[in-house]
């Protein structure tokens, strides 16, 4: 019984040794460990703030805009970033001069789009009809979250080009009924703007048979809203007669450089000149027509004073010899 007591008192001194050892062990073990976390910590740290997620437009599509018809802007934004989504995102699109106009308030919201991915937001706008005609700036901009909840944003500008109605009427493009063989025939053309966008560089080209212009009939730019007069000058064949047709082709340019083309028809008939003798003798007639008149008055005139004029002196010379004898 004694042994087996003193067995027992062996193995409690022992551990009594022991645990003091192991308590003197234990802090550098949690010190290491402590150590550990905090750098792994740091880390995480230092990887988030490194990685800033891209979202950008990397391509759009929307053709020419007119105030016609509601049009859709195609925008595709792509989130550039390899390892991150983006999350909670707020989409938006204005116009600074107010001629675009996005349907609704030009805001749209995207829930995530994961790293690499793109999102097309197909955005409908509409075009005011005072809108000035070219190139206007269209503004898009995203703001979004990454998964760390740190906000970020980014902004682009988008040109696209607006183009207004584009109109021209025109009046007086008629030949005369009848030309003369030889002789020159003009036209007076008036031709107005009825768009709302300038019109540059319009002529008129002529093809008729049997009548010659110097040229094509030069216009120039009408303004929207107003209009320009031109004349044309015909030279008309000595070698042709009868019943003649021919064309106009009118064309003419927008602001963009776009071409137009109209055709009118005209027709003519070319007559021959009157007979020049014939018109000479009718001229002569009416201008003198008493020529004979006048003739036979001169001759009387001038028989009557080639009588008086010898019978005066012959009785002026025989008073003087009466007086002398007397």
């Amino acid at each position: 019984m004694k042994q087996n007591f003193m067995i027992l008192l062996v193995c409690v001194l022992c551990l009594a040794w022991a645990f003091p050892a192991m308590a003197q062990e234990n802090p550098e073990t949690a010190e290491v460990q402590t150590d550990t976390a905090a750098d792994l910590n740091l880390s995480e740290t230092q990887a988030q703030n490194a990685s800033q997620p891209r979202l950008m437009v990397s391509e759009y599509h929307c053709g020419i805009l007119t105030p016609d018809q509601e049009s859709t802007v195609e925008i595709v934004f792509k989130n550039y970033s390899s390892t991150k989504a983006v999350y909670n995102i707020k989409l938006s699109a204005a116009d600074e001069s107010g001629d675009i106009r996005p349907a609704g308030v030009g805001t749209n919201y995207v829930d995530r789009i994961k790293a690499g991915g793109t999102y097309i937001w197909k955005l409908p706008v509409t075009v005011a009809k005072t809108a000035a005609q070219g190139e206007h700036k269209l503004s898009v901009a995203a703001e979004y979250e990454d998964e760390y909840y740190t906000a970020y944003s980014s902004a682009d500008t988008l040109p696209v080009t607006v183009m207004q109605s584009v109109s021209l009427d025109y009046s007086g493009l008629a030949l005369p009924q009848n030309v003369t063989q030889g002789q020159t025939a003009s036209m007076d053309v008036s031709f107005m703007n009825t768009g709302k966008s300038v019109i540059r560089n319009c002529t008129v080209q002529f093809e008729i048979s049997g009548l010659q212009t110097g040229g094509v009939l030069f216009i120039g730019e009408i303004p929207a809203g107003e209009s320009l007069d031109g004349t044309a000058n015909f030279n008309v064949s000595k070698d042709m007669l009868g019943e003649t047709s021919g064309t106009a082709t009118i064309r003419y340019e927008d602001e963009l450089g776009n071409s137009y083309s109209e055709t009118a028809d005209l027709s003519t008939v070319i007559k021959e000149p009157p007979p020049q003798e014939a018109q000479n003798d009718s001229e002569k007639d009416t201008k003198y027509p008493l020529w004979w008149l006048f003739l036979l008055i001169g001759v009387a005139a001038g028989g009557a004073a080639g009588f008086a004029i010898p019978t005066a002196v012959h009785a002026r010379k025989q008073r003087l010899e009466d007086e002398k004898r007397l």
